[in-house]
């Protein structure tokens, strides 16, 4: 009976949103199945059929320079085999994953909000005690209308930050950045490197520091030996972005909420564009839901 007790302390239970996400699909089955639809087959030619060596040769050829092998990194790279733990992988359409870069435009955004704020304060106070009057609605338009300014911007550059995995090519393109321009490089050059936990202050919780490395590079770009993800990034979440990389795995039904949502808004994962065309036949256009059993 105690053995018992002490195995049911490792079983997690499911959180309210997969549950949520598990009815959704019984009763999308349930309607999609009756229909036809759901077992249906669609083809796969939107998907890469190329071996490493040519997706690394495809790479160079974007880059405009060829490959430099990097030093090797002083700590150990993390398992790339799956988890049994299926992760929210973050902004996805289907064909790309984004992830934000850290520091990057939104931490520029927030410091000009930052700066705005004083700005206002300073011709607040200033109009008060000495004048002119019109520091007064000066001092208004800075703390309303600043930070709606940054927002808005902030949502225009956004994409700047965001380093795309593309499932249909097989290529990871990187963030840009103040020094240097995007690159490309394939999916198997780009391991994990496991940081510290951060504890926050009286037990608020903890966050993972993890950091992407690249064991190659182009020869003509700079590069630094990591790049960091906003939030950090722990292994469970590296092997659902692995897993949905390979596109001989069906995309995870956790991921079908975040397909959805962008399918509803009509962008990418990137926030540059329309969702993408070859994901759309998945869709019911009715409800803007997933109606295959594989979303490949």
């Amino acid at each position: 009976m105690m053995s018992k007790s002490i195995d049911n302390k490792h079983v997690e239970e499911p959180s309210e949103w997969v549950k949520t996400e598990a009815q959704k699909l019984k009763k999308n089955i349930s309607k999609y199945s009756s229909s036809g639809v759901f077992h249906t087959e669609l083809p796969k030619d939107h998907l890469h059929a190329l071996s490493y060596e040519e997706r690394l040769a495809m790479a160079a050829k974007f880059n405009g320079c060829e490959f430099k092998i990097a030093k090797p990194y002083k700590k150990a790279f993390l398992s790339r085999e799956h988890t049994d733990r299926d992760y929210y992988i973050g902004a996805c359409d289907g064909q790309v994953l984004a992830l934000r870069r850290a520091p990057g435009v939104w931490l520029v955004c927030i410091f000009l909000s930052l700066f705005c704020f004083v700005g206002g304060l300073g011709f607040f106070f200033e109009g008060v005690f000495h004048g002119p009057n019109w520091l007064m609605p000066a001092a208004l338009a800075l703390f309303c209308i600043g930070p709606w300014l940054t927002y808005k911007l902030w949502k225009k550059l956004d994409w700047l930050d965001k380093i795309e995995f593309n499932r249909h090519t097989g290529l990871v393109r990187t963030s840009h950045t103040l020094l240097r321009r995007p690159f490309y490089v394939p999916i198997e050059d780009v391991e994990m490197c496991e940081g510290p936990i951060i504890q926050a202050a009286r037990g608020g919780g903890e966050m993972a520091t993890g950091g992407l490395v690249l064991t190659k590079y182009p020869a003509k770009f700079w590069w630094r030996p990591t790049i960091a993800t906003f939030g950090g990034m722990e292994r469970d979440h590296w092997t659902a972005i692995l897993k949905f990389m390979d596109s001989h795995e069906p995309i995870h039904w956790h991921v079908n909420a975040t397909i959805e949502e962008h399918y509803k808004k009509d962008k990418n994962a990137m926030g540059t564009g329309p969702f993408p065309e070859s994901m759309k036949k998945y869709f019911d256009p009715e409800d803007k839901q997933i109606n295959r059993r594989k979303v490949w």
